[in-house]
């Protein structure tokens, strides 16, 4: 997945190539124009950013709303994977991303960066019985880090450590917790702040092992934007209103005010289920959605492809095998962030949610095409030929004796597909979307409580599979030929 990215990001940059209105005006004079600056935004790394519900909270949310009131415009925040962020920037789905992104030489050759905006080194945090107090007591132990993040680039070139990554901080803090890995590596306020509040079993060691600053990101070609920006940037600063967000996030009021629990919370609390229930449901809402539109999508192409594939005519059925061994043999993943990020280069921009149901609709049909085809192939021959000779056409013969007889025998696996894709629905997060895991994700990562949250996540993917079995079941009860005895 990683790898993939890097290239997939390389890609869209190396092309260059301007879309849409982008080509006619600049970064800046679409923000104003607008009235909106678009903010990519991981919201899974407190204190930074964090998400509830749709509403933001955290220092980098505080900082990319104070740069819009003195650019006299509104930030709209968008939640994103961190694998995804680059991408979406560089197609145009975002104007600026302010998400704890290290100012790095690679990514400076690649990306435009503000002026940093706060200093951040790398830490370490172990648990409380560890005899590890510093980064060079990890030789030979195995480290947690967030995946494409410097603390992985960091580890990476340290001789004998063995790294394990994970797509979230409060992931490898929890397999810290459990024994699992031995350490974990990320930007040390982060550390700092998830000891204190929620892993209180855990704590920071060492001192800072490498000097990193935080910047705004940018587009390629996004100049203008970056200097009004910065110039923005300097007046929060020197307006004093820097140093009390930073204070109210960082320092000795905010540290207390996170440990003011006193003991670690509980590893499951039901209580954290009774407050944000109503998130959960609108998480249910998107994934229904999603899955429920791509399926009535996605049968009728899947059946004109399952036709066209048992055409004996060799135009007709070979486009339609060499499109399901293409959506079969690449991974959803991969459509998904080809659909959203690739596109927009050929001029070709869909919102996200639309780039989500297509990538599921498109990549269902390839398996509906083949159940249906092994449906269609099971009837025995001597049907159509018997249709045929009483001066039925063929599409006659399959619309009335074939197509009714198929679908009676492809409702179990076509339940299996229709299951398949609810689950599979949650891989549109990568691209920003809150569906049902994203939902988890955020919650789980702002209060720590994963054995709380991934349960009741279950819980709640199983109720939507549960009325798509027990239609599937009625159906084939209904449908069911009669015995003899």
């Amino acid at each position: 997945m990683t790898a993939f990215l890097r290239i997939l990001v390389f890609a869209v940059v190396a092309t260059g190539v301007p879309t849409g209105d982008a080509a006619a005006q600049s970064a800046l004079d679409r923000v104003r124009q607008t009235g909106v600056m678009r903010v990519g935004i991981d919201a899974t790394y407190p204190p930074f950013g964090m998400a509830e519900g749709g509403e933001f909270s955290g220092f980098d949310v505080d900082i990319a709303r104070a740069i819009a009131r003195e650019l006299k415009v509104r930030a709209e925040l968008v939640n994103a994977s961190f694998d995804g962020v680059f991408p979406a920037l560089q197609n145009g789905s975002f104007d600026v991303v302010i998400s704890a992104v290290t100012i790095t030489p690679e990514r400076q050759q690649t990306l435009l960066f503000s002026e940093p905006y706060i200093d951040a080194g790398q830490g370490i945090a172990v648990r409380q019985d560890s005899t590890i107090t510093g980064v060079d007591g990890l030789s030979g132990r195995t480290v947690g880090v967030q995946i494409n993040t410097t603390a992985q680039f960091a580890m990476e070139q340290r001789a004998g450590v063995t790294i394990q990554k994970y797509n979230t901080i409060d992931l490898a803090l929890l397999d810290l917790r459990n024994g699992r890995i031995d350490a974990v590596a990320s930007d040390a306020p982060v550390l700092r702040y998830m000891t204190t509040l929620t892993f209180q079993d855990l704590k920071s060691v060492g001192s800072d092992y490498t000097d990193e600053q935080f910047g705004i990101v940018l587009a390629k070609g996004s100049d203008d934007l970056r200097r009004a920006v910065n110039a923005a940037l300097w007046r929060v600063q020197d307006s004093g209103e820097y140093a009390r967000l930073y204070a109210r996030w960082f320092g000795e009021a905010a540290t207390a005010s996170a440990g003011a629990g006193g003991a670690a919370p509980s590893a499951i609390d039901l209580g954290v289920i009774a407050r944000t229930w109503p998130i959960f449901i609108r998480g249910v809402g998107l994934t229904a959605l999603m899955a429920v539109t791509s399926l009535v999508l996605g049968l009728p192409l899947g059946l004109a492809l399952a036709l066209a594939r048992v055409q004996p005519q060799k135009a007709v059925s070979v486009p339609a095998a060499a499109y399901v061994e293409f959506m079969r043999g690449t991974p959803l993943l991969v459509q998904i962030l080809f659909i959203y990020f690739v596109l927009p280069v050929a001029g070709v921009n869909l919102p996200a949610i639309f780039s989500g149901i297509l990538a599921l609709t498109m990549n269902a049909a390839a398996y509906i095409c083949e159940i249906i085809r092994a449906g269609i192939l099971s009837i025995d021959a001597g049907q159509m030929e018997a249709a045929r000779s009483l001066r039925m056409t063929y599409w006659q013969a399959m619309r009335r004796i074939i197509l009714p007889q198929t679908f009676r025998r492809v409702v179990p696996p076509l339940t299996n597909e229709g299951i398949a894709l609810l689950k599979d629905s949650s891989l549109v997060s990568v691209i920003g979307l809150t569906e049902l895991a994203r939902t988890g994700q955020e919650l789980a990562s702002r209060y720590a409580a994963p054995l709380t949250i991934w349960p009741f996540v279950a819980l709640l993917y199983l109720l939507l599979t549960v009325p798509l079995t027990r239609m599937a079941q009625y159906l084939e009860d209904r449908w069911r030929p009669v015995t003899r005895s």
